[in-house]
């Protein structure tokens, strides 16, 4: 497609150049990994604003993703940075290097994840190289501009899916799996310690399964509650019914949402029968696929996260 501007003006913005945030969207990466690059390899914006900011021009970024596109085929950065400045291949080319690039053949480095977006690509890349650090910076970046709902449905569950996927295929990236769990809880706990609450309301309690070690859910649930100015009180993982009673009679939250993705994990009835009754009496709400489909009343199963934060708040 053509460019929109008359040519003096689309001439004139390309003389101007473009931030490092229209940079690193342009090309799938995190603007503190541009900067990254600038200050150890020395790839830094040639063109210069009146006001003195730096900006990159066309060049730049043809320069940027040719680094980009050597460390995604394995090489490593220092020799990818000094390749775009010098103009040098990096290294000989060969059949297997070939397949890398394409992310193709055994460990490739690329997650498919088809029809996505810039920041997903983003996030895919940043995990594969394990950049903990990118892909944290990535998901916090959309948290802040889409919300949780959405940036669980576009942004992560997306890559999660492709890891899983290319676990199930090849038997790896287990280490990719880590990366993305550990990326994605630090970026919710800094969006929830952003976001205002009110504490005039009682908490909301939060908890995964006696058997259950997953938690993911529950820092994406807390940052949702957040958002809609929910308390959240986070316990943890494998959490006891007889601790869960214990934190209820402590709290008295609003309402209980209790996790469990691993089939059998939960005790559905120890729950109902465990939990004290409070006034006025908190909502139990469960959810995951680790419950069974006849649950005991009182209980509520929410079948989606969306669901879950309608009930709970």
């Amino acid at each position: 497609m053509g460019s929109m501007l008359p040519n003096d003006a689309a001439d004139d913005a390309s003389a101007r150049g473009v931030s490092v945030g229209v940079a690193a969207a342009r090309l799938g990466v995190t603007a503190s990994t541009l900067r990254s690059w600038g200050t150890r390899y020395g790839i830094v914006p040639s063109l210069r604003t009146k006001g003195a900011h730096r900006r990159y021009s066309e060049s730049d970024l043809a320069r940027l993703d040719q680094v980009r596109a050597e460390i995604q085929a394995g090489v490593a950065p220092a020799a990818a940075a000094a390749a775009a400045l010098t103009g040098l291949d990096p290294s000989p080319r060969s059949p297997e290097r070939a397949r890398r690039r394409r992310g193709a053949g055994p460990g490739g480095r690329v997650l498919a994840v088809p029809g996505a977006g810039a920041a997903t690509r983003g996030l895919a890349r940043a995990a594969g190289q394990l950049d903990l650090d990118g892909a944290e910076e990535i998901i916090l970046d959309a948290l802040r501009e889409r919300g949780m709902l959405r940036s669980w449905d576009e942004l992560m569950r997306p890559v999660f899916v492709a890891v899983g996927k290319r676990w199930v295929e090849s038997g790896e990236a287990i280490e990719v799996e880590h990366v993305l769990s550990e990326a994605s809880l630090g970026a919710l706990r800094r969006r929830r310690v952003e976001l205002p609450t009110s504490e005039e309301r009682p908490p909301v309690l939060l908890a995964s399964a006696p058997g259950d070690q997953h938690t993911l859910t529950l820092h994406v649930l807390a940052v949702g509650l957040s958002e809609r100015r929910c308390p959240a009180r986070l316990i943890g993982a494998q959490v006891p019914v007889a601790t869960l009673a214990a934190a209820v009679r402590r709290i008295r939250p609003s309402a209980v949402f209790v996790s469990c993705v691993v089939s059998g994990a939960a005790d559905p009835v120890a729950l109902t029968t465990t939990l004290p009754r409070t006034r006025p009496p908190a909502l139990l709400v469960v959810g995951g696929g680790g419950w069974p489909s006849d649950l005991p009343p009182g209980l509520l199963h929410a079948p989606g996260l969306s669901e879950a934060l309608d009930l709970l708040c």
